[in-house]
């Protein structure tokens, strides 16, 4: 089957019919290519490899790929698929703190990504334009260059209301949600299989918790489930928002106040070219609609109205209105906040005491840091000016990291780490990795244009956001050091099993203990070279569960 082709058709469909219910689309996710793809798409995902509340990483499913498949499939054909509680971890956030993370299995994330590649080309041709966060070929930055265009002082659209809806992934509520899907979808097998994701549960340290209220946290499909809930704002704000610029005209004669609304996931902003009255009049609005339609509690405390001459934040972006070389203009720049978070994650990753973590893990770590905030920056004004302020203040930690780390001088650090990077410029780092520098991201323009089509009727290339990770992975290894030994193991065994013989790559081996880590009193004895070697994944699968045994017969 043409995957590409089918969602087209469904899309299309969707477009022509917007009262069409659709069945039959259980079928579509038994199918073994469909899951194939699904199971492709979940493998390019950050955190890919991690492994859910079953213990199986996404390398111990790739070892027998096609039978897992044909399992999967079978399951779901023969009813017999059953979603597996999320496993709930905390990450440790760069200010101490830790935020909840939940891990589904492997095979609940490929059926999911299965379900979402069935439900998006169906309801993006229903999603508002006002509408930008999780969907396909939109970004955040579409959101703010949309506010941005209608602050100009052509626009008159001044008074701003902030939305914040209070816990809102965390308070959707389950039967609704049900039946707003309903109304696009008439197959009883599909609306089960959703239901199970949506009640699943949660594990956490071995207990189990119940869920009854919100989606299910990092799950492919509660994006699209949450910006499915929030469609009905969406048309709430379209009887305010598609007006004619006639009917605009007349309102503005009438004294009537016009609005523009541009939301992302669960933030919104609603621009008004009236007074502040009339902007606290339709806050008040939307806190009614909300609480009586939807279920859902806008705080009023954190919904300000503010005037655009005073700024406001949306999605990490603050755009006020200042005065400049043309007189007054509305400005995008990178918040104080936003900097001093990002200064934050390098600081936590270079700190005292993190000298264990390996010299490449550290460099990935902060290449990831630093490139997805200068990507995420880079349209904004005059940024170039902040990215030499961090890079500055990047470079002088990392060289002070590597000296601490090989109990050196900073100046030794630099005559060792200090060379030429792949595009000419010096920078920190050994091998072929080497430290990402700010300077090398340059300011751009943003341009956008005001129509977007629906990539799946039209056929466009499907791009998705780099989102911002405001608690990124900081270079923290479960075993210290063991990635820069792992190549130098690999090469010694000469990308060989040496059990089985069989070969391997970087990406499928896996580098184990001759005696087990636990077996020595201090740890870090057990990473020498001459206690690790080479294993495939299943001759690893097998050696782990012959000591799972030996110790369970000990006990």
């Amino acid at each position: 089957m043409n995957v590409g082709e089918m969602q087209r058709l469904l899309s299309l469909k969707a477009e022509r019919e917007p009262g069409h219910r659709f069945g039959d689309l259980y079928g579509l996710i038994c199918r073994e290519d469909w899951l194939r793809l699904a199971r492709a798409h979940v493998a390019q995902n950050a955190g890919s490899k991690t492994a859910g509340c079953d213990g199986i990483s996404m390398g111990e499913f790739d070892a027998d790929l096609e039978d897992n498949l044909q399992r999967l499939a079978e399951s779901l054909k023969l009813g017999g698929f059953v979603a597996c509680p999320v496993r709930r971890v905390y990450i440790p956030k760069a200010n101490g703190k830790v935020r909840p993370l939940g891990i589904p299995t492997i095979r609940d994330r490929i059926v999911q990504e299965a379900v979402r590649m069935v439900l998006e080309p169906i309801y993006e041709a229903d999603f508002s334009g006002h509408s930008f966060g999780f969907r396909p070929n939109r970004c955040t930055m579409d959101a703010v260059s949309y506010l941005w265009r209608n602050t100009v002082a052509q626009r008159k659209y001044y008074w701003v209301v902030e939305g914040d809806i209070s816990a809102y992934f965390d308070t959707i509520n389950h039967q609704k949600l049900m039946k707003l899907v309903g109304r696009r979808v008439d197959d009883r097998k599909l609306l089960d299989l959703l239901w199970q994701f949506l009640r699943a549960g949660v594990m956490e340290r071995k207990l189990f918790k119940d869920t009854r209220l919100g989606t299910p946290q990092g799950g492919i499909v509660s994006p699209l489930l949450a910006n499915v809930y929030l469609h009905e704002l969406d048309r709430f704000m379209g009887k305010h928002t598609d007006l004619t610029d006639y009917r605009r005209s007349l309102r503005r004669k009438q004294e009537l106040a016009n609005f523009m609304y541009a939301r992302y996931a669960d933030d919104f902003v609603i621009l008004c070219n009236g007074t502040k009255a009339q902007a606290m009049e339709i806050r008040q609005e939307v806190h009614d609609f909300l609480r009586d339609d939807l279920r859902l509690s806008l705080s009023m405390e954190k919904t300000r109205v503010v005037h655009i001459n005073d700024g406001f934040e949306f999605l990490g972006f603050r755009l006020q209105r200042t005065l400049g070389q043309r007189g007054l203009v509305t400005k995008v720049t990178v918040p104080d906040k936003a900097m001093r978070r990002h200064l934050d994650a390098i600081q936590a990753a270079t700190a005292i005491g993190a000298e264990e973590d390996s010299v490449k893990t550290k460099i990935l770590a902060l290449n990831r840091v630093i490139g997805g905030w200068c990507r995420y920056y880079q349209y904004t004004g005059n940024v170039s000016r902040q990215f030499y302020r961090a890079e500055r203040v990047t470079f002088w930690r990392m060289a002070y990291w590597l000296a601490r780390k090989h109990r050196q001088t900073v100046g030794e650090a630099l005559v060792k780490f200090y060379r030429a990077a792949g595009d000419g410029l010096k920078s920190l780092g050994e091998d072929k990795v080497k430290l990402l520098r700010h300077g090398s991201f340059k300011a751009k323009p943003y341009r956008v244009s005001p129509f977007k089509p629906n990539p799946y009727t039209t056929q466009d290339v499907i791009k998705r956001e780099e989102l911002l990770d405001a608690n990124p992975w900081l270079g923290k290894e479960v075993r210290p050091g063991m990635a820069d030994i792992r190549m130098v193991v690999l090469e010694r065994d000469g990308y060989q099993c040496q059990v089985c013989d069989e070969p391997v790559t970087a990406a499928t081996a896996e580098v184990d203990h001759l005696r087990p880590y636990r077996c020595f009193k201090l740890p870090v004895n057990a990473n020498r070279l001459d206690n690790l070697w080479t294993l495939c994944v299943p001759c690893h699968k097998h050696r782990t569960e012959m000591y799972q045994q030996m110790e369970s017969r000990m006990r």
